[in-house]
């Protein structure tokens, strides 16, 4: 739920084949890479990114028949891969195996066997409008049932002196349950249920047991022309983001040719972020070789901050000031925040698409049932409040020999503007290059954008992003990018136009599954309002830097063991400041998986000392099946994990997590409801996991 606990879907490093360990790097540098840009607070829901490759490990995707959407949905290539593998099979036809792969420019060892999983080659065709009552029969069940807790006592559930009764409703256990059914690629339904450490279950404001609860039934490609129908909770991807995206977006990351956004458009949800995901139905229908159409339609119950307006007599004076985004529902306070706000949501998309050239018209309605009037502060001036809003926009795509065109331009109903334009272009195996334009007018307003940025929100931002790869050699990559960028509005803590600028350069070197290096160095300038004095009560902005380096080594002893090991550093400055707070952290990474073993365990020992927040040192862990953790170090102290699993009766899971963190230099960790009396937090986790 917090950016520093994301509490979401991995760990496939434990349950798939070896030959998929390349596919999860992948995807952990992404994830990672994306984590470390995030600006205040936002949030971003990966439940399915993992979810994905484990149904195609078992129905894998056919190069042969697979459309733009399909292969980006594998999160494993790059647009100009992407690019290539299209215009190979125009030139050359259907691919006949997977070592052909090796003739196209683009695709070197390393993605070559990370997608070797999830791919094939089948030359035949698809058996359209298979039977309901088989997909209802035939398919597999999964369900997890999952349990988490902190071991010390925190301040939350310490019942006060004088009214001798705890800010938590509930007990410090955090419980998960969900039911997976899957017949091929064909049909799904499920529901997860969830309740936060600190909430009730089956008592006081939940007398019905989970907190949360989400269900889905997804029926796809059932004929051809139904592609995709979903009734339940599910999510939506338009465009590049400028009106709504609810999938994982593309972002900064040193995957700097991963900057268009695609995917199917309707998607089914199963996650546990209690905000980002529409409840209704939605359909996607194709008309026609060249056209297909997406209308969706919503309504669901969100928490906010409601007040009455008694000033107000004419019109409905019942209204809200913000969203809450959190989904704790643990003190009265939260608990009287639960789905006080109604949001009903109604849009679709229209688009054409002919070879290499498709275009897109979308739109969204959004109404809520009371109004939204924002707490006024001179940065959000030009920021959406009232009762509804409308957004329209056009997004495209055309590729032309080695070049890909793609965009999006969108405009709110009070009149603002939203544009993002980009280039990716193979110029030869060893260089590939990636242009991005930005102009989010300041009075442009919406609601789910989840565009390419510097900041959340789609608004007042401009910039010129600029990447590139060059591979000299055989397993060496030279990856780097320059981000510029202008707020041409005030923003928070920014009381005057701003701008900035980010480089990065990372430099790889890999040797089939065995031997993996990289080192990566990257440089922030920002600028912030400076603090405040007496003599000068009025704030201006002053710079700030943040210098990165990270240099990583991962080596495959034998076929059971892995080890990985990483050193980082930071750098950060303020203007006026005459020191720099620096920063590093350090940690050890074991791996065992014996073939044929049922047991297997992967294990890690950090230290740190990292002098400021400002400075903090993001590292991905390994963690139980469909979640990872993503913690940010701060302060000195070590860490230490070790994840167990056991599989037994072909059927069952069985794993245990033991992490543990101490602090040196402090004496209480975390804060408010949150904090613990003393320097150390152990935290638990179990899950079972059984398929029939």
């Amino acid at each position: 739920m917090k950016n520093e606990i994301l509490a979401l879907t991995l760990s496939l490093f434990y349950f798939m084949a070896q030959g998929q360990t390349d596919s999860l790097s992948f995807q952990e540098d992404l994830i990672q890479g994306v984590v470390e840009n995030l600006e205040d607070d936002q949030e971003f829901d990966y439940a399915t990114l993992y979810e994905d490759l484990e149904i195609l490990a078992a129905n894998p995707l056919n190069l042969n028949k697979a459309e733009e959407e399909d292969l980006k949905q594998l999160r494993l290539l790059s647009d100009v891969q992407i690019l290539d593998l299209q215009r190979y099979r125009d030139a050359l036809g259907n691919l006949i195996s997977l070592n052909e792969l090796q003739s196209i420019p683009s695709f070197d060892l390393k993605t070559i066997r990370a997608i070797r999983p999830f791919v094939t080659v089948n030359e035949s065709e698809d058996d359209y409008q298979l039977p309901i009552k088989r997909m209802f029969t035939e398919g597999k069940s999964v369900v997890f049932m999952k349990w988490r807790r902190v071991l010390e006592e925190q301040k939350g559930y310490i019942a006060p002196d004088v009214f001798n009764e705890a800010p938590y409703e509930g007990d410090p256990n955090r419980y998960f349950l969900r039911y997976r059914y899957q017949y091929e690629n064909r049909f799904r339904m499920g529901f997860t249920a969830e309740k936060d450490a600190g909430e009730s279950f089956f008592s006081g404001s939940n007398p019905n047991g989970f907190d949360f609860y989400s269900a889905h039934i997804h029926l796809r490609e059932y004929n051809r022309y139904l592609e995709d129908l979903i009734i339940g909770d599910y999510t939506i991807s338009l465009g590049q983001g400028l009106i709504l995206h609810n999938d994982f977006g593309s972002s900064k990351s040193a995957f700097v040719m991963d900057l268009k956004k695609g995917g199917r458009t309707i998607r089914p949800y199963n996650s546990i972020n209690e905000v980002n995901f529409f409840r209704g139905s939605a359909i996607t229908l194709n008309a026609g070789k060249n056209f297909s159409s997406t209308l969706f339609y919503s309504r669901k119950q969100l928490d906010g901050n409601t007040f009455t307006d008694s000033t107000d007599i004419e019109n409905d004076f019942e209204r809200f000031s913000s969203v809450i985004t959190s989904g704790y529902h643990r003190t009265e306070s939260e608990i009287a925040r639960k789905d006080a706000i109604g949001l009903e949501s109604v849009g679709g998309k229209l688009q054409y698409r002919k070879r290499d050239f498709k275009i897109g018209i979308n739109g969204i309605y959004e109404r809520f049932d009371r109004t939204f009037d924002r707490n006024f502060q001179l940065y959000n001036q030009y920021q959406f409040s009232g009762n509804d809003i409308l957004n329209t926009s056009i997004d495209y795509s055309y590729r032309y020999q080695n070049f890909n065109f793609f965009g999006e331009s969108a405009l709110s109903d009070n009149g603002g503007m939203a544009h993002l334009h980009g280039m990716l272009v193979g110029l030869d195996r060893s260089i590939d290059l990636s242009i991005l334009y930005r102009n989010f007018e300041r009075d442009y307003q919406v609601l789910n954008s989840n565009s390419f940025g510097e900041t959340a929100g789609t608004n007042n931002e401009r910039g010129v992003y600029l990447g590139m790869i060059f591979r000299p050699y055989k397993g060496w990559s030279l990856n780097m990018y320059a981000d510029i960028w202008r707020h041409p509005w005030l923003r928070f803590r920014r009381d005057a136009p701003s701008h900035g600028r980010e480089y990065l350069l990372r430099l790889d070197y890999y040797e089939k599954r065995n031997f993996n290096f990289y080192a990566q160095y990257k440089f922030e300038e920002k600028f912030i309002n400076e603090p405040s004095d007496f003599e000068n009560p009025i704030d201006k902005l002053g710079e700030i830097t943040l210098h990165r380096l990270r240099l990583h080594f991962a080596h495959r002893i034998n076929k059971n063991l892995n080890v990985r090991t990483r050193a980082e550093f930071s750098w950060f400055n303020r203007q006026g400041q005459n020191y720099i707070e620096k920063g590093y952290m350090v940690y050890q990474d074991v791996i065992y998986k014996p073939i044929g073993s049922p047991f297997s365990f992967t294990g890690r020992y950090a230290i740190f000392d990292v002098d400021s927040f400002d400075g903090r040192i993001y590292a991905y862990e390994n963690d139980i099946i469909y979640e990872f953790f993503i913690p940010f170090y701060y302060n000195r102290g070590r860490r230490y994990y070790i994840n167990l699993r056991y599989d037994f009766l072909r059927r069952y899971t069985a794993e245990f997590r033991y992490a543990r963190t101490i602090f040196d230099n402090i004496d209480t960790v975390g804060s408010g409801n949150e904090q613990i009396d003393g320097p150390v937090r152990t935290e638990l986790k179990a899950q079972l996991r059984f398929s029939f």
